[in-house]
């Protein structure tokens, strides 16, 4: 026999040996494609949830930002002197200031862009948060949110009437539902430092 006849006779016994079974095959092909789908799924449930964990602790969080800024506009106009730095003393002044623990001396800079740096008692354990509180001014109110994010978490807008006399700074007739701002903030004058 020849080299050519044996090389034949030997692929002719091994293509007989190959004999595809093509359902078995074809049902591989789906029960795996099927299990690819179900981790697809599954990956994008996980997600999902995770999403959805990650919206529950930080959505109560973002919602108090925006609240916090309701009504504060974004870019405040301070006018004439009042910018500055302020102290008051409200030690022994009882009411709500004593009932929230604030009583004792207070420092309050007023920036020229609006915003307010504020440093309460230290018995107080208050310290002041960022982004910063902001305050707007105009002739005759001045509108803020101080301590909406402490002692005022909840609340609206303060709003004012104020008069500047030489150093001392009187903040008048509140419209604001935060009692300890209103306390904090009206109860004695504001000296200029």
């Amino acid at each position: 026999m020849s080299l050519d006849q044996r090389v034949r006779n030997a692929l002719e016994r091994s293509s007989r040996m190959v004999d595809p079974d093509i359902r078995r095959d074809l049902s591989t092909v789906r029960r795996k494609a099927r299990r690819a789908v179900l981790r697809q799924r599954i990956m994008i449930s996980l997600l999902a949830a995770a999403l959805g964990a990650v919206a529950a602790f930080v959505g109560p969080w973002a919602l108090d930002v925006i609240r916090s800024q309701r009504g504060v506009p974004a870019s405040p106009a301070p006018v004439g002197s009042l910018p500055g730095s302020y102290r008051t003393d409200l030690t022994g002044v009882g009411g709500s200031v004593a009932a929230s623990r604030v009583d004792g001396p207070w420092t309050m800079t007023l920036n020229g862009d609006g915003s307010i740096v504020w440093n309460g008692p230290p018995a107080s354990g208050l310290k002041e948060f960022l982004p910063r509180d902001t305050y707007q001014p105009s002739d005759t109110t001045f509108v803020t949110n101080l301590f909406s994010r402490s002692l005022c978490q909840g609340s609206g807008i303060g709003r004012y009437g104020y008069v500047r006399s030489g150093s001392a700074l009187v903040f008048t007739a509140p419209s604001d539902d935060c009692a300890v701002r209103r306390a904090i903030l009206t109860t004695r004058p504001w000296q200029a430092t």
